[in-house]
């Protein structure tokens, strides 16, 4: 049978005495892909793709959550169509080599998020308001329901909300720390759900117009670094190719 990247993961988490990822780890990379859609909150200015954001040291963080939340939702652009890059890095706890992974993402307000892996193998994750589908070689390899699982319940009303522009509804699951400065802004997210706190430990977001960068820290002492670039709005509408993905 042909190496895939579930089976690699598979075969490494084995080898480090821990369970295979299923479900769960199709939750992690539900949990990155919603959070991205963060860069859908804001303006609908565009603008073209800076550095990942180095915050000002005289920046000083927000009073408290709801400002912190203005303060960052004022910055953030609102097209509703967003496509754009990305590059990730995993490390997993007991192992010297991370695992790299990249490829591209679409973010469309009334429909939801896909994530689009290229390298090292192709496949695409599918969110949507009903469920999380996972597919590779154009065969569904998961299916989470919304009806089924509180968890993916929590991470699709989450990403709805950041597309809807609601940052403030992150205090819902999560404690909530950061700042924002003229350089940009950053987050530092602690999960208050149970079901989100047996899959990570914590979530440190940095962005300015959109999301640049997300690090994942797992409740099992793997990391996960997502970088993203060439974030634009251009075509403002999906195409019927885009479209058609969504069905």
């Amino acid at each position: 049978m042909r190496a895939t990247s579930t089976n690699i993961a598979a075969a490494q988490a084995a080898a480090a005495g821990k369970t295979a990822p299923g479900s769960a780890g199709l939750r992690m990379r539900a949990l990155g892909a919603a959070l991205i859609a963060l860069g859908s909150a804001g303006s609908p200015a565009a603008v073209a793709d800076p550095a990942p954001p180095t915050m000002a040291a005289a920046a000083a963080p927000a009073a408290d959550t709801a400002a912190l939340a203005g303060a960052i939702g004022s910055r953030l652009a609102q097209p509703a169509v967003l496509r754009g890059r990305f590059e990730q890095t995993k490390q997993v706890a007991g192992f010297s080599r991370p695992l790299r992974s990249n490829g591209d993402f679409l973010v469309a307000r009334d429909h939801g998020v896909l994530w689009h892996t290229r390298e090292p193998f192709a496949g695409e994750l599918r969110l949507t308001r009903e469920a999380i589908v996972a597919t590779q070689d154009g065969q569904t390899a998961f299916r989470l329901s919304a009806d089924e699982e509180p968890t993916v319940r929590i991470i699709n009303g989450l990403m709805f909300s950041l597309l809807n522009g609601e940052v403030d509804r992150l205090a819902e699951h999560f404690t909530v720390d950061g700042q924002a400065g003229d350089a940009g802004w950053e987050l530092a997210l602690k999960p208050r759900q149970p079901g989100l706190a047996k899959l990570l430990s914590g979530v440190d977001l940095q962005g300015d117009r959109h999301v640049r960068r997300i690090v994942l820290e797992e409740a099992n002492g793997d990391r996960t670094e997502i970088v993203f670039s060439d974030q634009r709005d251009a075509p403002p509408t999906l195409t019927a190719e885009e479209a058609a993905r969504f069905e």
